[in-house]
């Protein structure tokens, strides 16, 4: 049987934080991580209504966004993207990194200070940062062929349920924010926590104020996946 693409998906971008764990430091890991997640969420939140009008236009006939198949009208977005990317995004990252409070109704403020956490040796912080990561970008690279689907005319619920062999209650196709999240949903089942980042004898000693339990308001994001 073949797989699914949100499996395909959610294998690669595993691979990746596993070749970011290589790369960097275990310090500077986390900001990676959390930086990385920011640019492709920035990306998907600009280029959303464009390519909706684009799609409409596609389905009438007109413009020059008629596509013959799948690799074909999926690059087109994808080439979007990258344009997009290159002439927004890349410039503001770092500073939209310090100023956000959220984006795609997903608190950034608290991503910045569990970034901290996981810089200080906290592993719990580390393996949230990386299921974050993983449950938002596996959403945004199934947005980009939703899209590549929906220019060749299949509808939307159809295109979700070829990409990930489900059905979810709820979607609001018209919002990237909800299709991102049911996206995300459809890919955690195939998410492994990798193992920690930091040995226990690597671990710096935390200031006492870390050792106290507060409430987390994205416990939510996380007990999707438990």
């Amino acid at each position: 049987m073949d797989k699914k693409y949100s499996e395909i998906i959610g294998v690669y971008k595993l691979k990746k934080l596993n070749t970011w764990r290589s790369r960097y430091s275990a310090h500077e890991y986390p900001y990676k991580v959390a930086l990385n997640l920011l640019y492709d969420l920035l990306i998907v939140e600009k280029i959303w209504d464009e390519m909706q009008v684009s799609i409409e236009m596609s389905n009438l006939g007109w413009g020059k966004t008629n596509f013959k198949s799948f690799n074909e009208a999926h690059g087109y977005v994808l080439n979007r993207c990258d344009s997009v990317a290159g002439s927004k995004i890349r410039s503001i990252v770092i500073r939209e990194y310090k100023i956000r409070d959220s984006i795609a109704d997903f608190n950034w403020a608290s991503t910045r200070d569990r970034v901290i956490k996981a810089q200080d040796g906290n592993n719990k912080e580390v393996q949230k940062l990386e299921l974050a990561y993983y449950y938002f970008t596996c959403g945004v690279e199934l947005i980009y062929a939703w899209l590549g689907l929906r220019f060749l005319g299949t509808d939307h619920e159809i295109a979700f349920s070829d990409l990930t062999g489900l059905t979810i209650n709820g979607v609001n196709y018209k919002s990237y924010k909800s299709l991102l999240n049911s996206f995300g949903r459809a890919s955690g089942v195939y998410y492994k926590p990798l193992p920690n980042l930091f040995r226990k004898e690597n671990i710096p000693n935390p200031p006492i104020k870390e050792l106290i339990t507060e409430p987390d308001n994205q416990s939510s994001l996380y007990s999707i996946l438990k």
